[in-house]
This record gives structure tokens, C-alpha cells and sequence, in this order.
């Protein structure tokens, strides 16, 4: 859900404050891998650090209040370090709210003890507001005077690019090996994509010569291109030097049909630009391969794709290009240990990487990574406890696991409740039988915390004043107004959800799938009881 009155940027933040961890905006309009993402974090964070000396906290406020201190796509937390209470970000809706994530009890809460004067680095996963995935990032947090100033950075874009990087140089090398005929033969097919990537290519007097997608491209003039909004994107393009350059623009998605966000690595060669580029965002509901598949055989096809990209690549390009958001599918993600069994590949998990999977213990004392490392080269199957990508609960995962080369290659998918609309009507009917019985304090308490959940299960309570008064996932979000709630398709779904009866209704929905690969569907099952609304829901597998 969003709520329709804040910018985009805003509904980020409030969606990544759920997830326990402040969503920093990418780098997403792309940058030479070699850029130091971090000492540019904390030039932004010095320069805070500077306005205040200079000029005082209310200067600092002011400014990093207002989306004008956004600096390539970073921005600035102030948090009081007593209440963890945010006194500045440039989304004021958030602002005098507390960030759970860092204090006491909150899964970050150790990391405050370690920041020193000079400052602190530590990482977490936040969802990026750009490509909408949950992805680590790495923050820096410096105390001044009882207050802590926080910016971060995200880290996987710099794969994605590293991935885009080496689509491009593996065209530039066809060429040289096989002449412009036959690269141009190649590319011009749809069988040389790879996933959201494909080649286009211009020759020596700009003219295309190179385009799967748009095939009537071929023989204009790259210069004469202009995006919908009118950024000329083909003169920026045309730019291009032996050095390379990137460049942002609006251009329809193949793998949507919508026109998106463009980040294009385009590099000058022998006379001819050879160019591809990643999207930062899908914004459709188009059905993707993923939608239908039974998870079983997606999942096996998944590993099997992987260890293709393996054997064609080589390892380093394989590690980035599955250490990367350009490799999520729906539900689905790439972990992968090597020959000691040591974690190589995990993009939602990066921590664990250069852990022996043999170490990982489930919550309930399985010895799930024990049971991976068996993996033959037949393949196996398990059933564990993993966090699920909606609350980040334990949930049942089944994963594939296969050996190939002597590492270990696996992936997964989430089991949900066999019946899912009737156990969320049962989790609502326990929160009914909680109020009678235990008063209204006493259940907004448990549905607050998250020992309330179950699985991706949570309460959400509408008050008899029209604004949420529990958010089992959103503890930012009470005290909004219900009616201010509308999807990612603009239906109005907090009004919907105010029209409960007391026999219950079903609203349905859709929102963004947490990593980000298309759309989840909601089924929303509201219930009014003595004049407030109790509700629950369940996800459809992304789509």
C-alpha cells in the first residue's frame, strides 16, 4: 500500500521503516564501478556535520527536512541518540516518529554501542525505493552533541553495473572474433538477450544496425532519438567514447512492455557504439514467466539457468551477476557455495558470504545448512525455516540444491497455508476474541509487536476515529488516516476497507513484490466489530 498524498520517495521510506532498516535511494542513473561509493557517504555526512558546527541543529533541520539536501540520491537521517526519535529527513511525515530498527530491541540496536567519534559503517538490508528489492546497504552513522547523523548507499547496483559492463565487453569481443556480420546476425536475435539485457548497436556514421527489440530502428539515425518526456538520449548516447559512459533515460522494458527507467553502459569501438543497459524498476502487472510456473519446476529451471551463465561466463562474472538485483526472478534468488562449502553467492544475505553453510542452524535447531552441503549431482530437496520477504518471520521454504563442479548451487520458494483465506479469517477471529477478552490496550500491544505474526500473516486495526491504530507490519502508519491508503494501481483501498461489515468482506489489491519482480496480488480480509476494523490478508506468489 501507499499513502496518496506523499511522494514517492516518501512511500519508500515509510515501507522500508517497516522492514526495519531506512531505505537510502540508489545510485540508480549508474556510475564507472571504480567511483568510491563510500567515502562519498561520508563526504555528504561531513558536510552535514559542517552546517551543523556552523550554523546550529535548527540550520540542520531545515535543510535536511527538504528533498533539496538530496544529493545523488542520498539524503540525511538526524536521530536523538536517547529516544531514537528522527528530528530531520526529507520526508517530514516520518519525521518525530522513532526508528525502531535502532533502538533498544530493534535488530540494529548493537550497532549504536560501536559508533565512535569517527564514525561507524555497519550493514543491513533496506528495501531501495528505486528498484523497489529488498538490498544490503551500507550505512555510516556519525554522533554529535547526543544526536546521531546517518546516511547510506546501496551496494548491489554496483553489480548490476559490473553485469551490464561485461554484456558490453562480450559483444565488443564477438566482434573482434567473428566480424560485424555475424555479431550484427547475433544481436539482432532475440536468443542473445539475457534476461532484462540485450545489445544495440550503431555504426560509424550513428546509424543502427543492432536492435532486437525495436527491429524498425534499424538504419536511423541514433542522434534523432528522443525520449517521451524529451531528454535526447540518443545525442547522449552518441557521446560515447573507447572509455565508455553511462547514461539514464525513459525506454520500454522487454520484459514488461512498459516504459521504465533506462540505466545504458554505451562504449565507443573500432568507429561503432555497442551499448545495453538495466531498468531500475518495474511498474506493471504484466504475467512474467513466474506467475503460473509450478514453483517445483521454476525453481529447478532457476538453478539449471544459473549453472548455464556458470559454464558460459566463468565464476567472477557469475558472482556479480547473481550477487546482483538483475538476477531476481519473483520469489526467486541464487545462493551458491564453493568447494569448502563457503557461501559465494547470496544477494539477499550478503553477510553470510565467506560463512560455511554448515554452520547455519535454522530457529527451531534444524541444521538446514548440514543438510544443503549434502547436495549431489542429482539434486536434492528441503524443507526448512527461512525469513520470509514479507515480515521477515520464519516461514517453510522448500529449496533445490545441486552440485556442479563441486559447489553447491540451490535455490527456493515459500510455502503458504493450504488454505489461505480461511486461516486470515481465523487470525482476524483470534484478534476479535483477544479484544473481548483482554481489552483494547492489551491487543493493540500484541499486534503491534511481532511476536504477533505468523508467517506473512499480521493484524492491521482500523480505530473508530478512521486511523490505524495497529500495524502489525507499518508501525509507522498509525495514527494515519485509513482513507488516505491507495495501491500501486491508484484503487482506493483504505475506503474499501472502511465499507466492512460484521460478516466480513474481501477487498483485493495489488502492491509491489518485495524483490521487486513485478506485482503481488493482496486479498484483504476486513471485519468491523464494535465499530473498529479488523483486518489481515494474504500474498499471491509474486507474479
Amino acid at each position: 500500500m501507499r499513502i496518496r498524498q506523499y511522494s514517492t520517495r516518501a512511500r519508500a521510506i515509510l515501507l522500508s521503516l517497516a522492514f526495519a532498516a531506512l531505505a537510502i535511494l540508489a545510485t540508480a542513473c549508474g556510475g564507472p564501478t571504480a567511483v568510491d561509493e563510500d567515502a562519498i557517504t561520508e563526504a555528504y555526512v561531513e558536510k552535514a556535520l559542517k552546517l551543523y558546527a556552523d550554523e546550529g541543529l535548527d540550520a540542520v533541520v531545515s535543510y535536511y527536512s527538504s528533498q533539496d539536501s538530496i544529493e545523488d540520491e542520498r539524503y540525511l537521517v538526524v536521530v536523538d541518540a536517547d529516544t531514537y526519535v528522527a528530528l530531520a529527513l526529507p520526508f517530514t511525515e516520518v519525521i518525530g516518529g522513532v526508528l525502531e530498527f535502532l533502538a533498544p530491541g530493534g535488530p540494529f540496536h548493537g550497532e549504536v554501542a560501536k559508533i565512535t567519534a569517527e564514525g561507524h559503517w555497519f550493514e543491513a538490508l533496506a528495501i531501495n525505493p528505486i528498484t523497489l528489492q529488498q538490498e544490503p546497504a551500507r550505512y555510516f552513522a556519525v554522533p554529535r552533541d547526543g544526536l546521531l547523523f546517518v546516511s547510506a548507499h546501496f551496494t548491489l547496483i554496483e553489480n548490476v553495473e559490473v553485469a551490464t559492463r561485461e554484456y558490453v565487453a562480450r559483444a565488443i569481443t564477438r566482434y573482434e572474433n567473428d566480424g560485424k556480420d555475424a555479431t550484427v546476425a547475433h544481436y539482432n536475435s532475440r536468443d542473445s538477450m539475457d534476461g532484462q539485457f540485450y545489445l544495440f548497436m550503431v555504426d560509424e556514421n550513428d546509424l543502427y544496425v543492432v536492435h532486437p527489440i525495436f527491429p524498425g530502428l534499424i538504419g536511423t539515425d541514433i542522434k534523432d532519438v528522443v525520449a517521451t518526456d524529451g531528454y535526447e538520449l540518443g545525442k547522449e548516447i552518441a557521446r560515447a567514447t573507447e572509455e565508455g559512459l553511462w547514461v539514464k533515460y525513459l525506454w520500454p522494458n522487454p520484459l514488461t512492455g512498459r516504459e521504465e527507467s533506462k540505466v545504458t553502459w554505451a562504449v565507443r569501438h573500432d568507429g561503432k557504439i555497442f551499448a545495453s543497459g538495466y531498468y531500475t524498476g518495474v511498474e506493471d502487472t504484466t504475467e512474467l514467466p513466474w506467475t503460473n510456473a509450478d514453483p517445483q519446476d521454476y525453481t529447478k529451471d532457476y538453478v539449471d539457468r544459473a549453472i548455464e551463465r556458470y559454464r558460459r561466463d566463468g565464476l567472477e562474472s557469475f558472482k556479480a551477476y547473481y550477487n546482483s538485483v538483475a538476477s531476481f526472478e519473483g520469489q526467486w534468488y541464487l545462493f551458491v557455495m564453493d568447494a569448502n562449502d563457503d557461501y559465494i553467492v547470496h544477494p539477499v544475505f550478503p553477510s553470510l558470504i565467506g560463512t560455511d553453510v554448515k554452520d547455519v542452524v535454522g530457529s527451531d535447531g534444524y541444521r538446514l545448512g548440514e543438510e544443503i552441503a549434502k547436495a549431489t549431482a542429482e539434486g536434492i530437496w528441503l524443507e526448512y525455516l527461512w525469513p520470509h520477504p514479507i515480515t521477515m518471520d520464519d516461514a517453510t521454504k522448500v529449496a533445490y540444491a545441486v552440485r556442479h563442479d563441486d559447489m553447491i548451487f540451490a535455490s527456493g520458494y515459500y510455502i503458504n497455508q493450504d488454505d489461505a483465506p480461511e486461516y486470515t479469517k481465523e487470525y482476524v477471529r483470534e484478534a476479535i476474541e483477544r479484544y473481548e477478552r483482554d481489552g483494547l490496550e492489551a491487543m493493540v500491544a500484541y499486534y503491534n509487536s511481532r511476536e504477533s505474526h505468523v508467517e506473512q500473516w499480521f493484524l492491521t486495526v482500523i480505530g473508530r476515529d478512521e486511523t490505524f491504530i495497529v500495524h502489525g507490519l507499518f508501525p509507522n502508519l498509525i495514527g494515519t488516516k485509513a482513507e488516505d491508503f491507495v495501491d500501486t494501481e491508484g484503487k482506493q483501498v483504505g475506503a474499501e476497507t472502511m465499507k466492512a461489515t460484521e460478516e466480513g468482506i474481501w477487498v483485493q489489491s495489488l502492491t509491489r513484490s518485495v524483490t521487486g519482480s513485478g506485482s503481488s496480488k493482496i486479498h484483504i480480509w476486513a471485519v468491523r466489530h464494535d465499530g473498529m476494523v479488523f483486518m489481515s490478508l494474504y500474498y499471491d506468489a509474486p507474479e
